[in-house]
């Protein structure tokens, strides 16, 4: 009897501790987060209408977390948002309360929409993350929505229908990183706008798995704020506007935590659906007189470590505008149908002691005609920067060329063909050379006047004839081998690679058209020359 009153008393009390716990120990766990939120935030009110305490299961679910900020601390710092409900399960409420333990299985953070004026950018001193040792198996914030704003520059940042998932979370005690093993994400759209206000970068249909190890997006935009000469009058020197759109972007074998935590770019390959890029330049502005680094001190400059095995672009397309320092309007050249591969891009030192090389191979059509082909080889950690380059292009028209010849090098291609263009050639931090066979034929072009862009005036017919009469109309000329130009070019060091290896290519191109004047014999080398013709004859006979 005795033995049953006892079972039957720890039954009641279990019940009891059941049932009753929760209307006492809610209100106190309530005050306890209340203050310690309020301690860590005090520029910040934080209310909580509900704290509910489950003991089986092990369960703490807090309700309508409403954050604003004070009006006696109002300043650059403004922040107001909505949490619906924060779960966390598998809880050990006395440690948690009177041991400061935070140890817990899940937590689960439901419906976040958060806005306001805060610190974005990186501060002098990274204040700590916790004043205890949090563990937490898995976080899962289920819904987030984000509307900030940096309190000291123009830097913005927005997340629209967000999912992201922590796998075994872990905060030391003053820890000032936050270090990630495992996460899984995904979001309808993030934008950001650069801290200089000039550019808006836009990522829509975000899905990174941790499991596969892939990250994809469906688009991914980078665009200015200003147009075209807005954004270049806010430099002191010319400089370029890029207007840039990714479609069904890829990359396999990433680890998202790797990046976050180390900022270390690791890829077995990407692939990238379809580019378009607009480019504009005005050469009015004046040179700037920075070197510009070689595009391999770029890959190596590169903060953490990289390594991408190949990037492949399957369609694209890019068009390249630029205002000449005398023109009335802008030239523009455009190439469509852009297919290219990269291979092997890195900057891990191991390339130092061994040989390797960046592999580019592209195909496109400039102006959406000539067939273009290129591939470049650059060896990694060569200390000249050396990378050899070599193409082919065939089957243009020359008036093609025309909207960016006629506003950029005042001149109008009246007929003529490039039936192929063979090019090969070196270059270093110092010079490009190489050869060019450029086959070509009824060659005729007129200059334009720069003040009214009109070819029929008398000067301009009379410039226009001399510039024909100083270039070959074809190559090879009837009855004549075909001549090779030659590429000979020295490196600017305050242009980027693409406008080196492009006025290299130019070189060539002057070489293989350009007539060279025959040297003026003198008195004594036509009377030895005379007479060598009539050994010659002599001999003959």
């Amino acid at each position: 009897m005795i033995r049953t009153r006892i079972i039957l008393a720890i039954i009641i009390f279990a019940i009891a501790v059941v049932f009753v716990t929760p209307v006492f120990v809610g209100p106190i766990i309530d005050k306890k987060i209340t203050a310690l939120l309020n301690e860590k935030y005090p520029d910040l009110s934080i209310e909580i209408d509900k704290v509910r305490w489950s003991l089986i299961p092990s369960r703490l679910t807090i309700k309508k977390i409403t954050i604003s900020s004070k009006a006696e601390y109002a300043g650059q710092s403004v922040l107001n948002g909505k949490i619906a409900t924060i779960q966390l399960k598998g809880i050990k409420l006395l440690k948690f309360l009177f041991k400061n333990e935070y140890k817990v299985e899940e937590v689960i953070i439901s419906n976040s929409n958060l806005e306001g004026i805060v610190p974005l950018k990186d501060q002098e001193k990274t204040p700590t993350l916790s004043s205890f040792d949090l563990s937490i198996g898995n976080v899962l914030f289920d819904q987030i929505n984000l509307a900030l704003k940096d309190s000291s520059s123009a830097l913005t940042l927005s997340v629209k229908n967000g999912v992201l998932n922590i796998v075994d979370l872990k905060i030391e005690k003053l820890d000032t990183l936050l270090r990630l093993n495992h996460l899984n994400f995904r979001a309808e759209q993030i934008q950001s706008v650069s801290d200089d206000s000039l550019y808006t970068y836009t990522a829509t249909g975000i899905v990174y798995s941790d499991t596969l190890k892939r990250l994809s997006n469906d688009s991914l935009s980078i665009i200015p704020n200003y147009d075209e000469y807005d954004f270049t009058a806010r430099h002191q020197y010319e400089t370029d506007w890029i207007e840039t759109h990714f479609s069904h972007i890829t990359l396999d074998q990433f680890s998202a935590a790797d990046f976050y935590n180390s900022g270390n770019l690791v890829s077995s390959y990407i692939t990238i659906g379809k580019v378009d890029m607009n480019v504009f330049r005005d050469k009015r502005k004046e040179d700037s007189p920075k070197e510009k680094p070689a595009f391999q001190e770029m890959i190596y400059n590169y903060p953490g470590f990289l390594r991408i095995d190949s990037i492949t672009f399957a369609d694209g397309q890019i068009t390249y505008t630029e205002h000449a320092e005398k023109a009335t309007e802008p030239g523009k050249i455009s190439i469509q149908g852009l297919n290219a591969k990269i291979y092997n891009l890195t900057d891990d030192t191991i390339y130092k002691t061994q040989d390797a090389s960046l592999i580019m191979i592209a195909q496109a059509l400039i102006m959406g005609k000539g067939k273009l082909e290129v591939s470049l080889n650059a060896k990694l950690f060569d200390p000249l920067h050396a990378f050899s380059m070599k193409g082919m292009l065939a089957e243009l028209e020359l008036k093609e060329l025309n909207p960016i010849l006629e506003p950029n090098a005042f001149m109008f291609a009246n007929s003529g063909k490039i039936e192929k263009i063979n090019f090969n050639f070196t270059a270093n931090d110092n010079k490009a050379t190489g050869k060019m066979t450029l086959l070509y034929n009824e060659l005729d072009i007129s200059i334009v006047n720069k003040r009214t862009n009109d070819t029929s005036g008398l000067k301009t017919q009379i410039i226009s004839f001399f510039a024909n009469k100083g270039t070959w109309d074809s190559n090879p000329v009837p009855g004549e081998e075909v001549r090779v130009g030659i590429i000979d070019f020295e490196r600017d060091p305050t242009r980027f690679f693409i406008n080196y290896s492009i006025k290299s290519i130019i070189s060539g191109i002057k070489s293989s058209i350009k007539k060279i004047p025959k040297k003026k014999k003198t008195f004594l080398q036509r009377i030895f020359s005379s007479g060598d013709e009539k050994q010659e004859d002599a001999s003959k006979n």
